[in-house]
């Protein structure tokens, strides 16, 4: 079988408008997106996930992946996807207290399903893109500036994006390559699943991934606060104990979800075992 891939990307978008000689940044948006070729071969369906926080983002794509395979159609049913409802349960972690700041948004062949708040100028830059099967390339940016430049505006966008988790299947089973941020540096890490396991589908491994992330985020948050404590600079800070309470519950949350399914199904680690699953 040929290998097929979902990748997420970190993405930062800034809005320029030029008026007689002066630029002016109208909007900048940083967002994780991840596009999802859903639908059959009677109806093709893009759906497009943006999101603030990058385990929220893959967790509403798993649900969205998981609704897809109860039905062939996301966007033509009787009864309309309920896109708030799919939200709200992605950043619901087994009793762990949400990311209030977190926001998510859905778009579907190019037209919005559900936004935090109005966004213009991203809505025009996703009806572009789903012309271009949802993908943004540099004829995409520049068909979205023309519609967004008016009023003797010139409009231009800026537009960088880097992988940071990818999700392939092919005939040996799932593989997913994720880059881990610390303290401004990266780091590759990955995990895979035989074919044979049974259950196993992108939206599950793309929950397991949202493990993985936030549990090495809440790893890093927790080891600053450590350092923080032995140099007496926690009083000072931002930072407060509902925080820290918040990162040890979510931590072993995601802990927990990983070891039960390490204890269902087969998982090859590269090059080890997360840290945070045995301290």
């Amino acid at each position: 079988m040929a290998a097929v891939s979902i990748t997420l990307f970190r993405e930062k978008t800034v809005i320029v408008a030029r008026h007689q000689g002066q630029e002016e940044v109208l909007a900048t948006v940083k967002s994780n997106r991840i596009l999802l070729p859903l639908g059959n071969k009677m109806r093709r369906e893009t759906i497009i996930v943006r999101g603030r926080n990058l385990p929220d983002t893959l967790r509403l794509a798993s649900l969205i992946i998981a609704e897809a395979r109860r039905s062939s159609s996301l966007l033509d049913r009787e009864m309309p996807v309920d896109w708030r409802r799919l939200w709200h349960s992605a950043t619901l972690l087994h009793g762990a207290k949400p990311d209030n700041d977190s926001w998510g948004a859905v778009f579907g062949n190019g037209s919005a399903l559900h936004l935090p708040a109005p966004c213009p100028h991203i809505e025009v830059l996703e009806r572009h893109a789903s012309g271009n099967g949802g993908f943004i390339d540099e004829v995409v940016l520049k068909s979205a500036a023309a519609e967004l430049s008016a009023n003797e505006c010139d409009v231009k966008i800026l537009h960088a994006s880097k992988a940071a988790v990818v999700t392939t299947l092919d005939e040996n089973g799932f593989r997913c390559a994720v880059q881990m941020r610390t303290k401004g540096n990266e780091s590759a890490f990955s995990f895979s699943v035989p074919a044979k396991e049974k259950g196993v589908n992108f939206g599950t491994v793309l929950d397991l991934a949202a493990h993985y992330v936030e549990g090495h985020n809440t790893t890093v948050f927790l080891e600053k606060v450590r350092g923080m404590v032995e140099s007496r600079q926690v009083a000072g800070s931002k930072i407060t104990p509902r925080d820290i309470e918040t990162a040890i519950e979510r931590k072993r949350a995601v802990k927990r979800l990983i070891v039960n399914f390490e204890q269902d199904a087969t998982i090859r680690y590269r090059p080890d075992r997360p840290n945070f699953l045995v301290a």
